[in-house]
């Protein structure tokens, strides 16, 4: 046996063996089952990190942030480096980074996306842009099927039954959503919409993903016409909705967002603003009145009264020709008004129904004038105010 003087002190073996782990193995990321995780009083988290046959302790410094609260259960990734607890002659991991197991990379990708996108300037305030406030015509771009859809088109008709609305279909979810959203989008730029809705349900990160991507964003960051981002829930937050000109926490508010404004709303805002420029006529007469009266009664004018009479009642008929050219503007106006609103409702898809026409429908898709009927179908036929359902007994082609 060797003497005492070859051998090594426990702090020099600790030391060696950190030193080994920090050059050798280096940075890590591993994966496992948070236990028995404590906070103390410093700020510093220490957990084990656990799987079905091993288990280690790992540290978190209260100077290295996170994006989520860890709980003992939860399945995460860390990454740090490999160390050595010298009191305890413990090896453990020193995290500087901690993710959701599973979401890890995702969110990773999202930050990534969203730190260059504000360097480019995609999320200044000053380049978004205010939404119309009485909007006639609404692009819509989410999937042409759904509760999404539906709910939007319901609130629109409902609020606005006025106003026409484009529908860009797409994809909302899965590989081809986000070039088919930008694709919707860059479809829309083409029409004479007033404002965009792009936007879809809830759902879990995976399912948003689409509204996180390069692809969308640069949509949005180019389209020439305002865009209401209407993605998720109130709480979900994604790339397109920092791009957006607005964020509406669902679909549906940003449905209510743009249909702020029935039609009778309209036609009162006509009649005050008819009110208004009354009232600033008949003031600027008042005025000009007066100050023809102290012109007419001041000493210099004295041997003009007639004239300045003559003037007086060539203002009053003037005042009198006025007042007729607006009243008749005014009803023009509100004409035209009345027939744009009564095109637009002819444009609705239900409105031939007002008319006695019906609508054929089999399960959930209205039948189209190409598609051709079969003896024993089953079909609903759609009228003004109710429903009929029929079995087809004899098909025929009709005479010319």
């Amino acid at each position: 046996m060797g003497s005492s003087k070859d051998a090594m002190t426990v702090t020099s073996l600790t030391q060696a063996i950190t030193i080994l782990l920090r050059e050798e193995i280096g940075i890590v990321r591993v994966t496992g089952e948070i236990s028995g995780f404590t906070t103390a009083a410093s700020g510093h988290r220490y957990f084990t990190l656990k799987d079905e046959s091993a288990q280690i302790d790992c540290v978190m410094w209260a100077s290295r942030t996170l994006s989520f609260r860890p709980k003992s259960g939860m399945q995460v990734v860390v990454q740090g480096r490999l160390t050595v607890y010298a009191n305890r002659g413990k090896y453990q991991i020193d995290c500087d980074r901690m993710t959701a197991a599973g979401q890890g990379d995702l969110y990773l990708a999202f930050a990534a996306l969203k730190e260059e996108l504000t360097e480019r300037g995609y999320f200044e305030p000053d380049r978004k842009r205010n939404i119309p406030a009485l909007p006639l015509k609404i692009g819509v771009v989410t999937s042409p099927t759904g509760a999404v859809i539906q709910d939007i088109l319901s609130t629109l008709n409902r609020r606005s039954p006025h106003c026409q609305i484009y529908l860009s279909p797409a994809t909302v979810q899965g590989e081809t959503a986000p070039e088919e959203i930008a694709a919707a989008i860059a479809a829309l730029q083409s029409t004479d919409a007033d404002v965009l809705i792009v936007g879809r349900g809830g759902g879990s990160i995976e399912d948003l993903w689409a509204f996180n991507t390069l692809s969308v964003a640069d949509a949005i960051y180019h389209s020439r016409i305002p865009i209401i981002s209407a993605v998720g829930h109130e709480t979900d937050f994604t790339i397109a909705d920092f791009v957006a000109d607005l964020r509406a926490a669902t679909p549906t508010a940003a449905a209510e967002l743009v249909s702020q404004y029935d039609l009778d709303t309209l036609l009162q805002q006509i009649a005050l603003w008819e009110n208004r420029l009354n009232r600033s006529v008949q003031l600027e007469m008042q005025n000009y009145r007066q100050r023809l009266n102290l012109l007419s009664n001041s000493y210099a004018f004295q041997n003009f009264s007639d004239r300045l009479h003559d003037r007086a009642q060539r203002l009053d008929e003037t005042e009198r020709d006025m007042q007729k050219a607006l009243v008749r503007h005014l009803r023009q106006a509100t004409i035209k008004l009345a027939s744009i609103t009564a095109h637009l409702q002819s444009l609705h898809p239900l409105s031939p129904l007002q008319r006695g026409f019906a609508l054929l429908q089999v399960g959930d898709r209205i039948l189209s004038n190409d598609e051709s009927l079969s003896a024993f179908d089953k079909v609903e036929v759609m009228r003004r105010s109710e429903i009929a359902k029929v079995k087809i007994e004899k098909v025929y082609d009709r005479p010319e």
